[in-house]
């Protein structure tokens, strides 16, 4: 079966075996209580939860809120490698503090200043979707205008949205994965995900 012809319960069930998968090798980690490290750890653990999160409810066919996590997921990737690799120390104790002055602009700036995002990727990402990802989570026009379905009210989203979304959170959960890899030095776990990324149709190869 090609990827164009899968259908979206094959999209669930693609994802929650790669969360069984994230979680089983998460599980196996020591995670250092270093103060930079489990802050930034703690970030893409969350990433990987909003991942299961938006799964389920895509499978109980709740797709509003399955299409509200799609923003958090991205920027909670964006700011735990921040954290990682960019926050100053004083920057941390703000951040426990929920005291941060940066806007997610900056820190996506210095984040996409480190050699393994310095494509762009992320920046594109921001520019072509952060409206239609805001308006989902806040509750604007793209959430609201899916609420009815032939007169009735009932939401209405096509399969190839639904799809996108699982497949953009499959992506941010490997990144998320990979980060943690690093973080414990674990790059035989670091090349497996970065396989799957290509396996699973989430990156393509260069010509």
């Amino acid at each position: 079966m090609t990827k164009a012809k899968m259908t979206v319960g094959d999209y669930v069930n693609d994802s929650y075996a790669l969360h069984a998968w994230i979680l089983d090798n998460l599980n196996e980690l020591d995670i250092s209580k270093d103060k930079r490290s489990l802050l930034s750890v703690c970030a893409f653990d969350t990433v990987i939860e909003h991942f299961l999160g938006a799964i389920t409810l895509i499978k109980s066919k709740i797709y509003g809120s399955a299409f509200s996590l799609v923003r958090p997921i991205f920027e909670t990737f964006v700011r735990g490698v921040w954290l990682k690799n960019c926050a100053e120390d004083a920057e941390l104790v703000n951040f426990q503090k929920d005291r941060v002055k940066k806007e997610f602009g900056e820190i996506l700036k210095l984040v996409e200043g480190l050699e393994a995002f310095k494509s762009g990727s992320l920046s594109s990402l921001k520019k072509q979707a952060l409206s239609a990802m805001s308006s989902y989570t806040h509750g604007g026009f793209q959430q609201i205008s899916r609420r009815v379905k032939s007169g009735t009210l009932y939401p209405d989203f096509e399969d190839e949205e639904i799809i996108e979304v699982l497949k953009i959170s499959q992506m941010f959960a490997l990144l998320a994965f990979i980060q943690v890899a690093i973080e414990v030095k674990r790059d035989d776990l670091v090349q497996v995900a970065i396989g799957k990324l290509y396996s699973m149709g989430l990156f393509k190869k260069k010509n």
